[in-house]
């Protein structure tokens, strides 16, 4: 069982996860309005049980995921691979479509955000890799921040993650 309260964008996703890990606790932002109160109840909920950032794999979520870490630093992220998170239809995309499997997956590979003053990736890294200026450097990311269990990103995004996460640029090859 989760020790953390995990912080989910809507009603939905918090009843998907309830119905996962039944007795589950969810702070819910209400999507990308995220208020005040719920970034402070947020930090509070960090300080005394800590928290899982499981936002939806889309732009809203990436804002949210920012947002509340400039607050809450602290905070630890799950990702959860966007094609894993496609409704039937195709139309939309969030944690409430996904499967059981695939959210059991993102949480087990939970990442903690530390004080990593240092930087372990550089752009040369992604450069010798193909991950960026490749013509088929797009496709190579895809595969690994799947692999990671990053969320889907440019190239000079891709370098934030690694960095934030300390993920050293050894683990770019697979």
């Amino acid at each position: 069982m989760l020790t953390e309260i995990l912080v989910v964008e809507g009603a939905h996703d918090k009843q998907k996860l309830e119905s996962v890990y039944p007795g589950v606790e969810c702070i819910v932002t209400n999507g990308s309005e995220i208020a005040e109160t719920t970034i402070a109840l947020i930090k509070s909920a960090s300080d005394h049980r800590g928290v899982i950032l499981f936002l939806d794999p889309d732009h809203p979520g990436r804002m949210i995921t920012d947002r509340i870490l400039a607050a809450v630093p602290n905070a630890k992220i799950a990702f959860l691979p966007r094609r894993e998170a496609v409704s039937e239809n195709g139309r939309k995309v969030g944690v409430e479509h996904a499967s059981a499997a695939a959210i059991d997956a993102a949480l087990r590979g939970v990442y903690t955000l530390g004080g990593h003053a240092k930087v372990l990736v550089t752009p040369a890294d992604l450069y010798a890799r193909g991950l960026a200026g490749a013509p088929d450097a797009a496709r190579r990311r895809e595969m690994v921040s799947e692999r990671l269990g990053l969320p889907l990103s440019n190239a000079k995004t891709l370098l934030k993650w690694m960095n934030m996460l300390g993920l050293p640029a050894e683990r770019l090859d697979g």
